[in-house]
């Protein structure tokens, strides 16, 4: 296996930072990190566009989920946006984990929140039985 690869601007903290807090499942503070027109993306799912639909499509999702973990792989960051290439690792309500590749676009406004957060990933494995 090929070593995982990091590249960083000097601001660049900020996307780890996301990962962090969106591996701890608590809505308010996810939340916290998207602007009031947050564009969503999620697999070949039609887009969630607004704070308020943003919010209950990830309670909904969550809902299925006892943990999440993710594991940067490759995370490329320049200025207000961000790539990051994940192995995520996610544990069900029934006990059942499954890890898969997950590839996320983020871009941040003039105030730092997030407008954009599109997430390439196959989310069937995930429901599979």
């Amino acid at each position: 296996m090929s070593e995982s690869s990091v590249i960083l601007d000097a601001e660049g903290q900020w996307m780890t930072d996301f990962f962090r807090d969106a591996d701890k499942l608590d809505l308010p503070l996810l939340m916290s990190w998207f602007a009031q027109d947050i564009d969503l993306r999620i697999a070949n799912m039609p887009p969630v566009i607004g704070w308020s639909a943003v919010e209950k499509s990830f309670a909904d999702f969550w809902a299925n989920l006892s943990g999440m973990s993710h594991r940067a792989e490759e995370l490329v960051v320049k200025g207000d946006n961000g790539a990051q290439m994940s192995i995520v690792t996610y544990t069900r309500k029934d006990g059942k984990t499954v890890s898969m590749p997950v590839a996320s676009h983020i871009r941040r406004n003039a105030s730092g929140k997030f407008d954009r957060l599109w997430i390439y990933i196959d989310i069937n494995p995930l429901f599979a039985e």
